[in-house]
């Protein structure tokens, strides 16, 4: 019986992993993919160039939040599936 519950468990953490690796590819491509300014938000400089706004700031920071979370649950999920090997 409890070779069948660690066996479970395993599974499960393999799922678990994959699902976690497959969110973080998700969350760099989203990072990615949002990296060039939107309609908005660029500005014009005193000196004739442009800045990003705080929106764009913003958003990248959000991003790049989503990606930290991302990474740090699939870390999670490798330890416990190497844990439990």
């Amino acid at each position: 019986m409890a070779q069948a519950n660690r066996t479970t468990e395993l599974d499960k953490a393999v799922e678990d992993a994959r699902a976690a690796y497959l969110a973080l590819q998700e969350a760099e491509k989203r990072r990615d993919e949002g990296i060039a300014p939107e309609s908005g938000e660029r500005q014009a400089t005193a000196a004739g160039g442009t800045r990003p706004t705080e929106q764009y700031l913003g958003r990248q920071a959000q991003l790049e939040m989503e990606v930290e979370f991302a990474r740090k649950r699939y870390e999670a999920a490798q330890k416990r599936w190497n844990d439990l090997k």
